[in-house]
């Protein structure tokens, strides 16, 4: 059964990958978009919902500083998503080690970095040759695998050969280490979307944070309904302003001095 969930795993990890490469989207690698691909892939998609939006909550409030990424949240969220469904164990125990999960991805990544760079020599002697053709289905198949090809092995060994030995290590454990896992996973949640709401504040959308916290706190709803009903908002919200921003595109261009009446309002 491991190594089936193993292999739905790794194709999940696949598919986010290729997709994001060939398109540019950058969005599949995101924990919210990889653990509810994994989810859906494995038969649990609100295990993998509810476990992508914590995970991206903790990792998406991280910045890459001089190009380098201390931990690595696309893997992660594949083999948290992975393990808790694999073993049925809470989710606050993965959502804990996202973290070092996280960085050993990323040395993983970093040490296969050097071996890329020595085959710059054969890209530019197939360039070279004028093999159009060659050099574009190479570049493909470059740019889905590339650095993270290391990673397809991983992942896939983790969770086909070491769920059972996680599993059984948190079973030797006391009943409070478990519940410090727990509090530890709620704490990296909180702290991740702190950062996150820090950077990003601003008073016009300030009062949709207050609205979450009164679904959650006094309405009792669990985390996919209010993500359902904040979608829908998030989505209206968007048309309404592409649509005023449109109008006002408009205006512009069949009223030439609009522009500048505009800008002499804004300036007194």
């Amino acid at each position: 059964m491991e190594v089936s969930i193993a292999l739905l795993a790794t194709l999940s990890y696949f598919i986010g990958n290729a997709i994001d490469r060939c398109m540019g989207w950058q969005t599949f690698e995101r924990p919210i978009v990889a653990g509810t691909l994994t989810g859906i892939l494995l038969g649990d998609p609100e295990t993998g919902i509810l476990m992508g939006a914590s995970l991206e909550a903790i990792f998406m409030g991280m910045s890459p500083i001089g190009g380098a990424i201390p931990a690595d949240p696309f893997p992660t969220a594949v083999i948290c998503v992975a393990y808790t469904i694999a073993t049925g164990s809470k989710m606050g125990v993965a959502i804990g080690l996202s973290i070092p999960i996280g960085a050993l991805m990323q040395t993983v990544k970093t040490l296969w970095a050097p071996v890329l760079a020595s085959m710059s020599a054969y890209w530019e002697k197939l360039a070279i040759t004028g093999n159009v053709k060659k050099f574009r289905r190479l570049s493909i198949l470059q740019s889905i695998f590339g650095d993270r090809l290391p990673i397809f092995f991983v992942l896939f060994f983790s969770i086909a050969f070491g769920t059972k030995g996680l599993q059984s290590l948190f079973a030797m454990l006391p009943d409070w280490v478990m519940r410090g896992f727990t509090a530890g996973a709620g704490m990296m949640t909180a702290i991740g979307f702190a950062i996150l709401v820090n950077m990003i504040w601003d008073n016009k959308i300030g009062i949709f944070l207050v609205f979450g916290f009164v679904l959650a706190k006094y309405l009792k709803l669990t985390a996919l309904p209010i993500a359902i009903i904040v979608a829908t908002i998030a989505m209206v919200y968007f048309l309404v302003m592409s649509n005023t921003i449109s109008n006002k595109k408009e205006t512009v261009e069949t009223k030439p001095d609009a522009k500048n009446e505009d800008e002499e309002e804004d300036f007194f």
